[in-house]
């Protein structure tokens, strides 16, 4: 059972004195006789399914964590005591499965598909409109309305009673077969009530509560913070490892049932029968007429604070499946469902102070402490002004009253200053003159050219390299998941590498020992050991990683793999000479002035000449595999940047693109094809599609160009 069960003090009380009174009894059977082990062992199967449903889907607890783990740990004794009584239905298998060694595709028979978003109301009558002409003359619908969740899709099929498959949305198409991580889920059953085939859909996610205690854990052991629950849920939901999934407190949630006995005629009889045979929904959808809908969707708006898990609209669906099949789907949408987003939650609070940060290239980035305030389900205790030109236009000042939103309701922002309320007298802010790390003198630059949605606003930079601030971010961005990979080695570790001087920059990193990290403060010989193993598996990283790692301005990660690719090693690269440098890299598919200007820069400086030089000499980085040229393709000729959250992870669906003859763009530039945005897309890279007159793709019409260009 997952920590943090809260029961009252009585009720404890009455559950363990209930307990005690029953624990002698508990092996006997209704009419009095010892119960047989199979006998037990069914009836255990039964209590345990039944507290994990009270817990995980009612939220309404009738035992202890103790109680529930005494049953659990008698179930797991009888088991291995006749393993033949350790059905896959066993709440013991919820602890894991063995590590898979790969993940295999899995086709939907009915292809899931998006919702299509509206945010205004105007939106919604429009709706409203398409799906009354859509239907027979005379014909008036009536809706079911319930709220979005936000978290990563799954389709579950059950067969014979048994859960045997689970698979997430993928491309609409073609999912990921998870079926061994869904089953350690708690509130998701793995036997139900019902001999037929039924399949369902539904989102995996986690409460706002088990997010914040996982973050606090996260950040203690000096750890980044994960971003939000939703990302955190899909990550969590494709690992290879049942069992880290297990060690992760999910949930999941039904709201579609796809396949299923002709029982019902509309979508809210099929939630009631889910509910029934105890799978988990939502539970709080209401119908009603078209009149009323308005009414619904404010009701959800206004107590969606409430909700232990996340939730960013209201799902507005046709409820009558005679009138859904009427009106059908689109290649992307059903036309009888529409997803009605929330306008952003936005928090009244007050700004305490104005630090300012800085950063690995040395931009100095002023951030507002902040009196915490609860928004969008989080406690928000700071956020970013930017820079000096953003604070100025909003006027802000210490002791001010603010107004804070989520960007993509993700990170917390300042979007307006109460002037009016002021009533202290706190000066303007402004930058310092010299920077707060090192103390050398700052100057302003302007913004790269490159990046418009940022203006004519510039940048505070202190330029000194050694900067130990400075040295810290380069050093922790070099230990990333996309670069070089460098598993437990955190923000606050980092800091501590830094300070004790025991690194001065990454190549130090590769000269550490078990003995050296382990004189660190909290750094017993076992965490001491992971962290050298880490640092050594990342020597083998590819020469590209590493070129990323390095943070070459203007170089992300294709562009790096690219210029790997053209060095082919990391000694070749350090032998071209300042006009092989120009003429290589010139030559590369994509690469600009500007690119081409900061790696000549960059290879160029005796500094970084002899960090490389170190590194080559360390073993780190120092070739790149071939890549698998392909000269022809049905992506031939076409260019992408990929922006947002998607379905699968970026890299993998640039291969995918590089193999089918296209190219990838780190970023939107005037001559790509396609922008293929996920969800929550930035404005300016749509702005900018609009501005390029780049077509802006979802990854189900990546998958049709795939299919269908020649």
């Amino acid at each position: 059972m997952a920590t943090g069960r809260v029961v009252s003090s009585s009720t404890q009380t009455r559950l363990e004195l209930l307990s005690r009174r029953t624990r002698a009894t508990d092996q006997r059977g209704k009419d009095g006789a010892i119960m047989t082990p199979a006998e037990r062992h069914a009836t255990l199967v039964r209590e345990l399914s039944a507290h994990s449903y009270r817990y995980y889907v009612l939220d309404d607890p009738i035992i202890s964590d103790v109680e529930f783990d005494r049953l659990l740990k008698e179930l797991i004794g009888l088991e291995a005591s006749d393993p033949a009584l350790a059905t896959s239905e066993s709440p013991s298998r919820r602890v894991g499965s063995p590590v898979r060694s790969g993940v295999a595709p899995v086709a939907h028979a009915q292809r899931m598909l998006s919702l299509d978003n509206t945010y205004s109301l105007d939106d919604l009558t429009e709706f409203h409109r398409r799906v009354l002409v859509g239907l027979p003359d005379g014909q008036t619908p009536t809706f079911c309305v319930e709220p979005k969740l936000d978290g990563a899709s799954i389709e579950v099929v059950y067969d014979a009673g048994s859960l045997i498959q689970a698979s997430t949305r993928g491309d609409g198409d073609t999912g990921e077969d998870v079926t061994h991580n869904v089953r350690t889920i708690a509130g998701v059953p793995l036997a139900v009530p019902h001999l037929g085939r039924i399949t369902i859909r539904g989102e995996v996610l986690m409460y706002r509560k088990d997010f914040a205690r996982l973050n606090s854990e996260r950040e203690a052991d000096g750890l980044d913070p994960f971003a939000n629950p939703r990302n955190l849920a899909a990550g969590a939901l494709r690992l290879l490892d049942p069992g880290e999934v297990a060690r992760r407190p999910l949930r999941a949630f039904f709201y579609q049932l796809v396949e299923g006995p002709m029982l019902h005629k509309s979508h809210h009889e099929s939630l009631e029968w889910l509910a029934e045979l105890r799978i988990p929904t939502h539970r709080r959808h209401v119908v009603v007429d078209w009149a009323d809908v308005g009414a619904a969707i404010s009701n959800f708006d206004s107590v969606r604070a409430d909700y232990p898990f996340e939730t960013d609209g209201a799902v507005v669906k046709v409820d009558d499946y005679a009138q859904q099949g009427m009106l059908g789907s689109t290649s992307k949408y059903p036309k009888w469902a529409v997803a009605f987003k929330f306008q952003t939650e936005r928090a009244t609070t007050r700004i305490v102070d104005i630090r300012v940060q800085v950063g690995r290239t040395g931009t100095l980035t002023p951030v507002a402490d902040l009196e915490p305030v609860e928004l969008g389900g989080t406690t928000v205790s700071r956020a970013s002004l930017h820079n000096a030109d953003f604070i100025e236009a909003l006027g802000a000042r210490v002791g001010d009253q603010v107004f804070v939103e989520k960007a993509g309701e993700v990170i917390p922002q300042v979007v307006g200053v109460a002037v009016a309320a002021r009533t202290h007298t706190a000066p303007e802010f402004r930058m310092p003159d010299r920077c707060p790390s090192c103390g050398m003198p700052v100057v302003r630059e302007l913004y790269d050219a490159q990046r418009p949605e940022l203006g004519t606003q510039a940048a505070t930079r202190c330029t000194n390299a050694s900067c130990p601030e400075q040295v810290i971010q380069r050093i922790f961005y070099f230990s990333r998941r996309f670069a070089m990979d460098i598993e437990h080695l955190g923000p606050v570790l980092v800091r501590e590498l830094v300070e004790s001087r025991m690194v001065t920059r990454v190549a130090d990193l590769y000269r550490l020992d078990v003995s050296r990290l382990a004189t660190l403060a909290r750094m017993g010989d076992k965490s001491a050991a992971n962290v050298f193993a880490s640092i050594e598996r990342s020597r083998s990283r590819s020469l590209d990683r590493l070129l990323c790692g390095l943070g070459i301005p203007h170089v992300g990660q294709v562009a790096a793999r690219q210029l790997a690719e053209e060095a082919e090693s990391l000694e070749r690269l350090l032998g071209w000479s300042d006009a092989e440098i120009r003429e290589h890299v010139g030559a590369i598919a994509g690469f600009g002035t500007k690119m081409v200007d900061s790696v000549a820069e960059f290879l160029s400086d005796p500094d970084q000449r002899s960090l490389l030089r170190e590194l080559l000499e360390l073993g780190v980085g120092t070739t790149q595999p071939r890549p698998n040229v392909v000269s022809e393709g049905p992506l031939q000729c076409k260019s992408f940047c990929i922006t947002g959250v998607l379905s699968r992870k970026r890299e993998d669906i640039a291969a995918e693109i590089r193999g089918a003859g296209g190219t990838v763009h780190d970023g939107l530039r005037k001559n790509t094809t396609y922008l293929l945005a996920g969800e929550k897309t930035g404005k300016a890279k749509l702005e900018g599609a609009r501005k390029y007159g780049t077509s802006v793709i979802s990854e189900a019409d990546l998958r049709e160009l795939l299919v269908s260009c020649v």
